[in-house]
């Protein structure tokens, strides 16, 4: 039993971003279909920011009422930032850029995560990859293979993804949007990091985050959608979603990625979003009736055995660190 139960913590943060991209594929689903149905992207955000924020609160003061550190300015300023990199401007720009370019190209860029948060990394010095090891070399070996695979598993469909249907200023425009979503997430996961060895705090971080995410995107609400018709809910899918992305998208996920990269680093966390293409490509093959492609399986495959190669590289360098007698950095 010992030995089950080491092995089970072991594996828990590996469980545990898997899970986030099962609830981050569910969430993509659900929100190209609500999208359409003409509620404010802002708004629609707004909402869920405001239920995630009552969610996170909850599982605070349940969970950490205890033992939760003081909420100093620079715990606030560190909140703030995050919420305002991570969540409000990333999250509304990837929304947003919807109106502009489809949502496969958009999930191309957004399969580019790993590669932004490795140049990150390296810029930062936050984290030492050991390329002159087997396993530095087989982390980044392995992170390019699944990003490969998650651009062939996009763009190698039987039929070509149409860039015809808006004019190029949309489309540019679209790309800029998306592009900079996707850094300023990576940015956000980069963070997270030292923010929680400042304040290791997981729940009450996030309900931070989501209570100043809320304030902000209200300033923008306020702003670009002034239609009452943009503001009413529907007793739907719609508010199944804004439920469904509180809960899980924003709430348990949020409070996974912030575990993981804490624990883990933030290109552990960063390597696992190209398998949120493979699910969603399930989902879309069996609950949407869509035809599953030589280019989805093969880069389906290509992301699985690129991510293999990820955590195995990982294993060994946590192995050999143990073996020196020091903690691993490297993610």
């Amino acid at each position: 039993m010992g030995s089950f139960l080491r092995n089970a913590r072991k594996l828990a943060p590996h469980g545990s971003m898997i899970i986030v991209q099962l609830i981050t594929a569910t969430y993509i689903i659900l929100s190209n279909v609500i999208l359409t149905r003409g509620i404010s992207s802002i708004v629609f955000l707004l909402y869920q920011f405001i239920l995630a924020t009552i969610f996170t609160a909850a599982l605070a003061f349940i969970f950490e009422r205890k033992d939760r550190p003081p909420i100093t300015k620079t715990v606030l300023c560190w909140t703030f930032s995050l919420a305002l990199i991570g969540i409000t401007v990333s999250q509304n720009l990837l929304s947003a850029s919807l109106y502009y370019i489809s949502s496969s190209i958009e999930a191309a860029v957004l399969n580019m995560i790993p590669v932004f948060t490795y140049i990150l990394t390296i810029v930062s010095r936050q984290e030492k990859f050991g390329i002159n090891t087997s396993w530095g070399r087989g982390k980044l070996i392995g992170t390019l293979i699944s990003v490969s695979g998650a651009l062939t598993l996009m763009l190698w469909q039987s039929s070509a993804i149409s860039l015809l249907t808006t004019s190029l200023t949309d489309r540019v425009l679209g790309l800029v949007m998306v592009v900079v979503g996707v850094l300023t997430l990576s940015i956000w996961i980069l963070l997270l990091k030292p923010a929680t060895i400042r304040y290791p705090a997981e729940c009450s971080m996030n309900a931070l985050m989501f209570l100043f995410a809320s304030l902000q995107t209200s300033v923008l609400a306020a702003g670009a959608s002034h239609e009452a018709s943009q503001w009413q809910l529907k007793w739907d899918l719609e508010l199944v979603n804004i439920v469904f992305g509180a809960v899980f998208y924003c709430g348990l996920a949020n409070l996974f990625i912030t575990w993981c990269a804490g624990l883990k680093g933030p290109i552990f966390v960063a390597s696992f979003p190209p398998l949120g293409l493979v699910f969603t490509t399930i989902y879309e093959t069996v609950f949407l009736g869509e035809a599953l492609h030589v280019g989805s399986i093969v880069g389906s495959i290509m992301i699985v055995v690129g991510l293999y190669i990820y955590l195995w590289s990982k294993a060994k360098e946590e192995e050999y660190n143990q073996q020196e007698g020091y903690e691993a950095i490297t993610p």
